[in-house]
């Protein structure tokens, strides 16, 4: 009797696995429809040449007198569809109520495509830039002194679906 269930057992298991038609799929497959851009790196070079880059940085500062105000934006993303990438600033570590300072679209056959980086500047009347862009974005409203905390925030988007993240560093405006 344990022969035939036994039997009667493997059978069943046998018919139930060749209903399938001998395809399987894998839970976490990979190659699935919605890809967004994910934000790999976001680092800074500040006024005093502070790199995010590199670990146990000191904490950052931009000066409006050293290096005409200049510091460098680097990012790296992982997308196979165009992205927008935006830099902002604010006067707490989120997105609500931030000033855009620059945004670009990025892809294949862009300027950037998985990543890329930006000249900004600082000017000593509350001024921000990138990238030789005539656009200047007025800071003034989130100084309310100086030296002044802001963060700065690096923004990037989907540009099919609306999904967005963002990363972003404390920094003192000087």
């Amino acid at each position: 009797m344990k022969k035939i269930l036994s039997t009667a057992i493997i059978a069943l298991c046998s018919l139930a696995f060749s209903g399938c038609g001998g395809e399987s799929r894998a839970a976490d497959d990979p190659h699935h429809d919605d890809y967004v851009p994910e934000l790999r790196v976001f680092d800074l070079i500040d006024s005093y040449d502070t790199d995010t880059a590199k670990p146990n940085h000191p904490p950052l500062a931009l000066s409006p007198y050293l290096y005409d105000g200049l510091f460098d934006v680097f990012w790296q993303v992982n997308s196979l569809e165009d992205y927008t990438v935006t830099l902002r600033i604010n006067n707490r570590p989120t997105l609500t109520n931030s000033l855009v300072v620059h945004s670009q679209v990025c892809g294949a056959g862009r300027r950037c495509d998985q990543g890329g980086n930006w000249i900004c500047e600082y000017t000593n009347d509350f001024y921000m830039s990138c990238d030789g862009s005539s656009f200047e974005r007025d800071i003034y409203p989130l100084v309310s002194k100086v030296p002044q905390l802001v963060y700065l925030l690096l923004e990037v988007c989907d540009t099919n679906s609306g999904y967005c993240e963002y990363d972003y560093y404390p920094v003192t405006l000087e």
